[in-house]
């Protein structure tokens, strides 16, 4: 079950296309990483997510239902968010601020300090926010998007400017939240390594396209096949056979063979073998220093394509 989904999403500035027909697909029950560089257009797609802006072209679906302005109020009555910093009163405490809060959902007041003390804001009594540290901050925009019991939060860059403790103390309240509260969260971020960490599924923006969505096993089959070495061969039918009869688990595609990532030694041996059996080479590729998701990441998105031209 999808409790949000967009069908060719699109938008645009003058500056150009920020998105090009997005489909979307977040999970209920999942934490959703939503990565991408800088510019990405990350951040434009939580907005037209939240109905802050007015897509131009495509279709949003919360909770099975289209986002229309009719019943955008309803929608986010059962959205909670934090876009880029968390705005809040640095003059008053967080109690404050979230009893203010309080009012304008017409929650119960009990729900002040049950927020206050998911996020380990629970001690701070008369401190106020202008003097918080930047992860308490970050706790106290996460606590504002929480008051009114949401099933969906969507969080732009949470982690962004924390030391890593900070990161650490976020990844884990995520995490405990979507597995005792059953909260959903869809999370950008242009971190991969970090969002490796918690996330459950992931999609992948790059200049307004989606490259890759599905769950982390599946990026994570991106990362076994990037570690392959490949085979150009003369004969890939009898290069194939050959490597069956030598032990190794080669298959063929369309670029050639592929075989689990072998040491140094191992692939001079093999390739030593084919040659021996009358087989031609005509190219070896190790994928063993893309096998980091980081790498795929880098290689998906213009990372990947500043780098080769570096």
């Amino acid at each position: 079950m999808l409790c949000l989904q967009t069908r060719r999403l699109t938008h645009r500035f003058r500056e150009g296309t920020a998105l090009a027909g997005i489909d979307l697909e977040v999970p209920a029950g999942s934490i959703y990483g939503f990565l991408g560089p800088n510019g990405a257009g990350k951040t434009t797609t939580l907005r037209l997510l939240l109905g802050l802006l007015a897509p131009q072209a495509g279709e949003i679906l919360v909770f099975g239902r289209p986002l229309t302005p009719a019943n955008r109020p309803e929608a986010m009555r059962r959205i909670g968010a934090m876009i880029e910093s968390p705005a809040f009163y640095g003059n008053l405490t967080a109690r404050e601020n979230l009893l203010l809060l309080q009012r304008i959902h017409r929650c119960p007041a009990a729900r002040v300090d049950e927020v206050l003390a998911l996020v380990g804001l629970a001690d701070t009594q008369g401190k106020r926010a202008a003097r918080f540290s930047l992860g308490m901050k970050q706790r106290l925009g996460l606590a504002m998007a929480l008051l009114h019991g949401p099933d969906l939060m969507i969080l732009d860059e949470p982690t962004n400017g924390l030391d890593p403790g900070g990161i650490v103390e976020m990844r884990q309240l995520l995490q405990r939240l979507n597995r005792e509260r059953g909260i959903t969260f869809l999370v950008s971020s242009h971190l991969l390594a970090e969002v490796e960490k918690f996330a459950t599924h992931v999609g992948i923006l790059d200049r307004g396209r989606l490259l890759f969505q599905g769950s982390i096993a599946d990026l994570q089959a991106r990362r076994r096949e990037a570690g392959m070495v490949r085979l150009r061969t003369d004969d890939d039918a009898r290069a194939e056979a050959w490597l069956r009869q030598a032990g190794h688990a080669a298959r063929r595609g369309e670029g050639g063979l592929a075989l689990p990532m072998l040491d140094d030694p191992a692939v001079a041996a093999a390739v030593a073998g084919l040659v021996g059996a009358g087989i031609g080479i005509h190219g070896v590729a190790s994928g063993q220093d893309r096998a980091d998701l980081e790498d795929i990441f880098m290689d998906m998105t213009e990372g990947g394509a500043r780098r080769e031209a570096a």
